[in-house]
């Protein structure tokens, strides 16, 4: 038996007396509870509703919104990420500086990312990642992000310098790409990789990576479990295509799914009524628009302003969304530092609609209620995607309310993947019906940019050298205050010129199965915290693959 010295025991007295000791001394002997509920939360599987498949997984070639969701939160890391209070929060990079008057970034690379095949992530991947998005033969929609980035320089294996052509405030949001694999990718000819095994394949250094894709059907990613600092709790996220909203919904009701992050007004109203399912409604940061093909020969600015104000957006609001939404008036949104509240817009007015086309020659000289100009009737087709409940319905109440200003319209519902190859590269459509998920940043060129026609997302093919000026100047300005100006005209001349109608911007509604936990959507996308989900072991189901196939 040993015996404490004396200046010990004084000591263990001391400590005897003293409150906070059992406490302390507690929280040493008591079982690890805290560490227990953690890993506790490790395991399970999540079902994920979308209507559409995706179109690509490779950044650089995909514009399904969905798809780049999983891009950014799934399957790749970016430098940085945004927290939920919208800051700027490391990623790869585990730390940034500025310097030379804030005209180079610093990154300073987290050394435990790997590849999910194993290869270390390092500053040579970044550098490829800027080289390929600038590269015209990859032709990536968004490489106007890097249009102030003059250099990268590989300053170390975990250390990239980015050195600008001017400083200006929004350079982190555009340094927020996810970096792609060099050892991958650079076997692959730029000119050849849309037609990449990759897109459909990607090898990825996010929380999750990719175990199957079966075109139209599902996708399935399984939790990485190297991924620092933590893995993901769940498993695996399988997502099912479901393309009807009908039977989408049924799904989530019945326990088939459990996900749908994007409900129609109805949808959501049953979802609330559901004891089994959770209604989220979040502030979303897209816009749904009519694009007026700048090809066609009808659609003259005069013709597009007058077809914008012969369209009730408030009607569209209020009946076909339940009030989930509000106007859209411009080309960016109330969120966003840059735009401009007094925006001017092209109000309802379907009086000032007919002056419009009556003084651009169009008139209904035979009365059968149709506008015709040198004996051409005024008759469009009207394209949006199949299995969205909601642009089917507007498309049916525009064309409604165009018919009353003497204008004819065919609605055509095209299924999604043909729609895409129509729209961004045949440039093959009259007018169409379908939404942007807007930036945090003010970038609008790959919109509007004369050079975005074949190389970005400008789809209606609108050119105005006064607005690509603006644009480039925009971005020039470090200072906010005098970057306003420039952007509140380009604002006005979108809006005047009406290469859009802006129709409205909808409120986010999701639908979630109480069994998943820690689920909390926001303006950043329903993924962006899906690393957090988890399911209580008693509540989990498909124990097997089998247990997942439809």
């Amino acid at each position: 038996m040993m015996i404490a010295p004396p200046q010990a025991r004084r000591l263990l007295i001391v400590l005897f007396r003293k409150p906070g000791f059992w406490l302390g001394l507690m929280m040493l002997l008591w079982p690890p509870l805290w560490g227990q509920e953690d890993s506790s939360r490790y395991g399970g599987t999540v079902l994920i509703g979308l209507k559409g498949d995706f179109d690509s997984l490779n950044e650089l070639r995909a514009a399904d919104s969905d798809a780049l969701q999983v891009i950014q939160f799934m399957l790749f890391r970016s430098l940085t990420r945004l927290d939920e209070h919208l800051q700027f929060a490391p990623d790869l990079a585990q730390s940034w500086q500025f310097s030379h008057g804030d005209s180079v970034v610093t990154f300073e690379l987290r050394r435990d990312v790997r590849w999910s095949d194993g290869v270390p992530t390092t500053a040579e991947d970044v550098w490829f990642t800027w080289r390929l998005a600038i590269d015209p033969e990859v032709g990536y929609p968004a490489a106007s992000r890097f249009d102030l980035v003059d250099t990268v320089i590989v300053a170390g294996r975990y250390e990239v310098q980015f050195r600008l052509r001017r400083p200006y405030p929004d350079v982190l949001y555009d340094l927020q790409m996810p970096i792609l694999p060099k050892h991958v990718l650079e076997k692959i000819p730029p000119d050849s990789l849309s037609a990449a095994p990759f897109n459909r394949q990607p090898i990825g250094n996010g929380p999750f990576i990719l175990k199957e894709w079966k075109a139209n059907r599902r996708v399935v990613l399984e939790a990485n479990p190297n991924y620092p600092p933590q893995r993901p709790y769940l498993n695996r996220v399988v997502f099912t295509i479901i393309p009807d909203e009908t039977v989408l919904l049924n799904s989530l009701l019945t326990g088939e799914v459990d996900v749908v992050p994007s409900l129609t007004p109805l949808g959501f109203r049953q979802a609330q009524e559901h004891p089994q399912v959770r209604a989220i409604r979040y502030q979303g940061r897209n816009f749904t628009f009519v694009g007026w093909n700048n090809r066609h020969p009808f659609f003259t600015v005069q013709v597009r302003r007058a077809l914008t104000h012969a369209i009730n957006k408030q009607e569209i609001i209020q009946t076909l969304l339940q009030g989930f939404a509000q106007p859209a008036n411009g080309p960016l949104l109330p969120f966003v530092w840059a735009y401009d509240p007094e925006l001017p817009t092209l109000e309802f007015d379907p009086e000032k609609a007919r002056r419009l086309l009556a003084e651009a020659g169009w008139q209904d000289t035979d009365g059968d209620g149709v506008r015709e100009k040198n004996g051409q009737p005024f008759e469009f087709s009207l394209k949006t995607n199949a299995g969205n409940q909601i642009r089917r319905d507007v498309a049916v109440m525009i064309q409604a309310q165009l018919r009353q200003i003497g204008v004819r319209v065919n609605v055509d519902i095209v299924e999604w993947n043909l729609l895409i190859r129509q729209v961004f590269g045949e440039k093959d459509f009259d007018a169409l019906i379908l939404g942007w998920d807007a930036d945090f940043t003010v970038n609008p060129a790959p919109l509007w940019h004369c050079r975005a026609i074949e190389e970005g997302y400008n789809l209606v093919s609108y050119c105005n050298p006064r607005v690509d000026s603006l644009l480039e100047l925009g971005r020039s300005i470090s200072d906010r205050e005098r970057a306003k100006p420039i952007w509140r005209e380009f604002q006005r001349i979108i809006v005047e010129e009406a290469p859009y109608t802006f129709l409205f911007i909808p409120d986010q509604l999701a639908g979630v199965r109480r069994r998943v936990h820690g689920v909390d959507m926001d303006v950043r996308g329903f993924l962006a915290g899906i690393t957090g989900w988890w399911i209580p072991v008693q509540q989990r189901k498909y124990k097997s693959r089998q247990s997942y196939r439809r």
